[in-house]
């Protein structure tokens, strides 16, 4: 994958085997991988080199996931790096109310999501591409499939619109 190679992805997780679990996934897939253990050593990395996509655990020491993406947010050459939360506390104690105020504060929609934990590598690189606008080669092209389906069905004659019926409801 020529275009994965040139795009870095910053994991900032305070627990080291999911670290070099999802380093490992993103090497795989021929991405770079820098990693961080918390917060603020993210933030150091961010401002070194700034990565196409940031996959953050909200739940860590020094500085929380949510402080983080507040203070990007806030930073108009920072916020648009998209970012990924990777969480095992959307719903418990230890993470849950960080999790609603960043959807109470609209922080993630558009270029940033979430994903629970445990990570599917399969599903994790597939969230990533989507995140980075890289067409995986698997995902079918809806709109041009859309296109396609309709200008067959404007030209198309009543039988055969009635045989295609058939064969769909079989």
């Amino acid at each position: 994958m020529a275009e994965g190679q040139k795009k870095k992805i910053l994991i900032v997780d305070d627990e080291p085997d999911v670290r070099i679990f999802l380093e490992t996934v993103i090497v795989d897939a021929g991405f770079e991988a820098m990693t961080a253990d918390n917060g603020k050593r993210a933030l150091e990395k961010i401002k070194e080199c700034k990565p196409d996509l940031i996959s953050l655990d909200l739940v860590m020491p020094r500085m929380r996931g949510i402080t983080l993406l507040k203070y990007l947010h806030k930073n108009p050459e920072l916020s648009n790096i998209p970012f990924i939360v990777v969480t095992a506390h959307a719903h418990d104690d230890l993470g849950k109310e960080d999790f609603l105020k960043l959807k109470a504060a609209n922080i993630l929609i558009g270029p940033h999501s979430y994903i629970e934990k445990p990570i599917i590598p399969s599903e994790y690189i597939a969230r990533i591409r989507e995140k980075l606008g890289i067409d995986d080669g698997d995902t079918p092209d809806v709109e041009r499939m859309k296109k396609e389906v309709k200008e067959k069905i404007s030209t198309a004659s009543k039988g055969k619109l009635e045989e295609v019926l058939k064969v769909l409801r079989d």
